[in-house]
């Protein structure tokens, strides 16, 4: 069973518009057999982002177990992130799965599909379901005694907490 919510902080229609968009994108590339792009922003010809040469760079504190502390601007009116994943899922920790360019986490940079959400705001996420989860952001992101949402975020492939993939080996007899 997979789990996954987009976090939005706009019209309920929106945030249903959006996920049954991201939704069919995410179908298309599996039934195409094209993963969805691991790239946010789009890149010019020296690999450099073409929004974060205009804008200032996001602001992304690595920690000393290669976790990445990363602030989002609270810029726009939604947030704009899928996840999936909790400790009611396959998945135990939340990973982000669609970045919406219209959201305040697409205009921040720094997260990126893939990652491991471990915690929202100082508020670990270890053990909370999917909905608490979302829950939790969501409110922090509505929340107006502050002007950003910091998340601790880590590389899914950096993870002892997910799975690996496992070799198949066939013998011939």
């Amino acid at each position: 069973m997979c789990v996954y919510t987009n976090i939005f902080q706009g019209s309920y229609l929106d945030g249903l518009r959006s996920h049954l968009g991201g939704l069919t994108q995410r179908v298309k590339s599996w039934y195409w057999g094209r993963p969805l792009s691991m790239q946010r922003l789009p890149m010019d010809q020296n690999g450099s982002s073409l929004e974060q040469s205009q804008d200032q760079p996001p602001h992304i504190v690595p920690d000393h177990r290669g976790n990445l502390h990363i602030t989002v601007k609270k810029s726009k009116p939604i947030l704009g992130i899928a996840i999936e994943g909790g400790a009611n899922t396959k998945h135990p920790l939340p990973r982000i799965i669609n970045i919406h360019e219209h959201g305040a986490a697409y205009e921040a940079g720094g997260l990126e599909v893939g990652q491991l959400i471990l915690e929202v705001d100082g508020n670990k996420v270890e053990g909370l379901h999917h909905q608490d989860v979302a829950r939790l952001i969501a409110e922090c992101f509505a929340a107006r005694d502050k002007n950003d949402i910091t998340f601790l975020v880590v590389e899914a492939k950096k993870s002892n907490l997910e799975p690996k993939p496992t070799a198949l080996i066939f013998l011939e007899a």
